[in-house]
């Protein structure tokens, strides 16, 4: 006769005491999650910043093209107000605010010595003075200066090093308008820089300037609309907090953060790697405007402004040296090195704000340092060959 021993489990009710474990367990881990939401809502964690608040910022110029594109400038005579939800550096002021002053021609900065004509032509107001140094500076809203005070922009900074000696007399003009792409570029220059008779003309160079434009009429209503960039809706849904049932919960919340950046890194990746490709229409087109900028008879720089985006690991270093094979005929001044430096493994340390990744104040000194050495190199040896080589 064998004796079967029966376990616990096959009972028809678990022992009293390991039930008191299964509470015990269940207690103890709804009271974890309940001290965790509560420390994560004392510390405000995750926080989901608020992209900046502005007014109306462009002013649309001259007539549409075949395909309905519109080429623009920034508001003419204004004050453009960021208002920023933090300032984190301390740079932004009591009421988180960053003043941008453009003139009458809708450039960053005091009046150029350029008149627009009735007939919509644009003409230099007298002659360049003698001993005058010019430098024109085209670009995006980098160059531009974007959530940065006028005095701190990269353009206003080269200005002064350039300009420290006793003996020179130089003159820097900032047509750095948000938006604007190599085609714009090369626009601005035929319009307005050419006719200041410059000496040196800088273009700065950024991963998204090979876009299209900004503005397009749109085909049922004929009214000029901007394009929304393809990231850009990716960036506004991976950026806010999540709109969803579950999203009282800062936890929840905090895993969909850190979920979303991924995707968002992913999606950043490719959208800017596909743009920037060799095969990519908007590269090719892209690459025939600066080469057009190159076959201008001032000499040109190329400033290579790396994308903000892991600067220690820096993805898009071959797009670097496809733009300087590109720009050979250019001295390239290539700033991810510089920048990458003094972020270390912070890119964002080098963003306008949390919700901007526009350069701040520390990435414009930096880079205006690195860009006046090699322009004095240029200055101080107008027959020198340029360097392609970032």
């Amino acid at each position: 006769m064998t004796t079967e021993t029966v376990s616990d489990s096959n009972q028809p009710g678990a022992p009293p005491h390991r039930r008191s474990r299964l509470v015990a367990t269940a207690i103890g881990l709804v009271a974890a999650v309940l001290v965790a939401e509560a420390a994560l809502w004392l510390t405000g964690r995750p926080h989901f910043p608020e992209p900046h608040t502005f007014p109306p910022q462009f002013m649309l110029v001259g007539e549409p093209d075949a395909e309905g594109w519109i080429r623009h400038v920034n508001k003419p005579t204004t004050t453009i107000r960021f208002r920023y939800e933090s300032d984190p550096r301390g740079y932004f002021g009591s009421d988180r605010t960053v003043v941008h002053t453009t003139n009458s021609l809708g450039f960053r900065g005091e009046e150029f010595p350029l008149v627009e004509t009735r007939d919509g032509r644009i003409e230099a107001i007298g002659e360049k003075p003698d001993g005058v140094l010019r430098i024109v500076f085209l670009g995006d809203s980098v160059t531009f200066g974007e959530g940065v005070h006028d005095a701190d922009t990269f353009v206003e900074r080269v200005g002064r090093r350039l300009s420290a000696g006793p003996t020179r007399r130089l003159e820097v003009f900032n047509f750095g308008v948000g938006g604007h792409n190599t085609s714009d570029a090369l626009w601005v220059w035929q319009r307005y820089a050419r006719r200041l008779d410059p000496d040196l003309v800088v273009h700065t160079f950024v991963l998204n300037d090979a876009e299209p434009r900004l503005f397009q009429l749109d085909r049922s209503t004929r009214e000029p609309v901007r394009v929304p960039r393809r990231i850009e809706s990716r960036r506004a849904r991976w950026t806010g907090r999540p709109d969803t049932w579950w999203s009282g919960s800062q936890l929840a919340s905090l895993s969909w953060k850190a979920w979303s950046s991924r995707k968002l890194d992913s999606a950043t990746l490719s959208y800017y790697r596909e743009l920037n490709a060799s095969d990519s229409p908007h590269w090719t087109r892209c690459r025939q405007s600066l080469t057009a900028l190159q076959q201008i008879d001032t000499p040109l720089a190329v400033v290579v402004f790396p994308l903000l985006h892991d600067l220690a690991g820096h993805p898009f270093r071959q797009v670097h040296f496809d733009l300087a094979k590109t720009c050979r005929d250019a001295e390239v001044i290539d700033l991810w090195e510089p920048l990458s430096r003094r972020a270390g493994n912070d890119t964002p340390s080098l963003w306008v704000d949390p919700a901007d990744a526009h350069p701040n104040e520390i990435a414009h000194a930096v880079a205006a340092r690195v860009i006046a050495e090699r322009l004095e190199r240029l200055l101080s040896n107008p027959g020198s060959p340029p360097r392609s080589v970032p």
